[in-house]
This record gives C-alpha cells, sequence and structure tokens, in this order.
C-alpha cells in the first residue's frame, strides 16, 4: 500500500518504488548509493593545493531484500533498481553476491554492484 505523505517537500521520497528484476528478482528491503573517486592535488613551493585531479569515478550500490529468483553471478551486468545513477555512465558490475536463510523469517539476498565511469 503506498503511503500517504502529509507536510511541505514536492520532492520527498518515501520508502523503495520498485522490486529488483535485473538477475532474476528480489523484493527490495534496503539499498544504499554511493559515489567516490580518487583525488591527487597539485601543490605549490608554499605547500598550498592550486588544482586537484578527480579520477577513477565509480557508484557502489548495497541492495538487500526477500530472495524470489535472484541469480546474477559475480562479474555480471545488472541494472539496479531504485539506484542513484550519480550521473555516471558505466555499467554497473555485481561484485559480491550472498544469501541467508533461517528457520523463522524469510530467505534473504544481498549484492553489491559497482558502476564504473565510462565502462560499458
Amino acid at each position: 500500500m503506498a503511503a500517504t505523505i502529509i507536510g511541505t517537500g514536492t520532492n520527498l521520497k518515501f520508502g523503495i518504488t520498485s522490486d529488483q528484476t535485473g538477475g532474476g528478482g528480489m523484493v527490495i528491503k534496503s539499498i544504499s548509493s554511493s559515489a567516490s573517486a580518487d583525488s591527487v592535488e597539485l601543490k605549490n613551493k608554499s605547500g598550498d593545493i592550486t588544482a586537484v585531479a578527480f579520477r577513477n569515478k565509480k557508484v557502489t550500490h548495497s541492495v538487500s531484500g526477500a530472495y524470489t529468483a535472484f541469480s546474477a553471478l559475480v562479474g555480471a551486468v545488472i541494472i539496479v533498481a531504485n539506484g542513484s545513477s550519480f550521473d555516471l555512465a558505466g555499467a554497473a558490475y555485481v561484485t559480491e553476491v550472498s544469501r541467508n536463510r533461517s528457520a523463522d523469517n524469510f530467505e534473504e539476498v544481498s549484492f553489491t554492484a559497482v558502476r564504473y565511469d565510462g565502462i560499458s
């Protein structure tokens, strides 16, 4: 059931809008995305930073949820549902997958996917 949002702010987001279908499928319980890059600083003779270069940009998505039929393997290309793009053009590659089963809960799956700038 969709939530009713009361209050101000037209850009407020609540909940997760869709399930993960790429890689076989899962009901997403949580997702986080983070962008990072290496940086190299140029200092002048006084030690002041005068320029900086950013390279090796990437976005890392961590997704967990209830297993339905998830089957993506490490190294596979995947479209991450609900993932923030952070404006990188590359494809997302699965770097880690895990499944968890217990006697008193739904079977869960989690994966990490990394999108490298310009690699697709």
